[in-house]
């Protein structure tokens, strides 16, 4: 083996060393990559039960029986609906479990605001036959808002399910 035959096996080998070197520094980095999405991911999993589980407290916890306090709830759903809106969320599957989650909540408000508005209606109308045909059409109203608050609860409810099990299938991958 002449010298220059060494050069060229001494230029192998260390080509040869800076390959493996490279390929399991990627690999450690990828490795690293790859804990850093499932730490965002849960983060991001995390913001999202948290501004929910918001807006599940503020309807548990809601006491009022008239116009008033129900309009406060319909803004407070509203307030919920922003923020969860304003959330940095990039993962896909969490984007779209925040627009669910942002229009069930308006959804939830408008509902709501929409048997304010009908009761208002209701205490305003005259003592009169067509102030009585007034207070028909309310109740008729607040039967319909009702129906579609409730709807956009039970979808709410559904979403909520969804997002446990995305979350949760997040965590097992770790």
């Amino acid at each position: 083996m002449n010298a220059h035959d060494r050069g060229i096996s001494v230029n192998r080998s260390q080509i040869l060393a800076m390959t493996l070197a490279l390929i399991v520094g990627l690999g450690g980095s990828w490795a690293i990559a790859a804990v850093q999405d499932n730490q965002r991911t849960r983060y991001q999993c995390q913001q999202l039960v948290d501004r929910v589980n918001q807006g599940y407290a503020q309807t548990l916890a809601f006491q009022g029986s008239d116009a008033i306090a129900l309009n406060g709830l319909a803004q407070q759903l509203d307030t919920i609906a922003n923020s969860l809106q304003q959330l940095d969320i990039d993962r896909p599957p969490l984007r779209r479990a925040q627009q669910q989650f942002v229009q069930g909540y308006r959804d939830l408000s408008q509902g709501y605001q929409s048997i304010v508005r009908a009761l208002e209606a209701a205490e305003q109308a005259p003592k009169t036959e067509t102030g009585l045909q007034q207070v028909q059409q309310a109740q008729s109203q607040v039967k319909e808002a009702g129906a579609a608050a409730q709807e956009a609860a039970r979808q709410i409810d559904q979403f909520a399910r969804d997002l446990n099990r995305l979350c949760l299938e997040g965590e097992e991958t770790t």
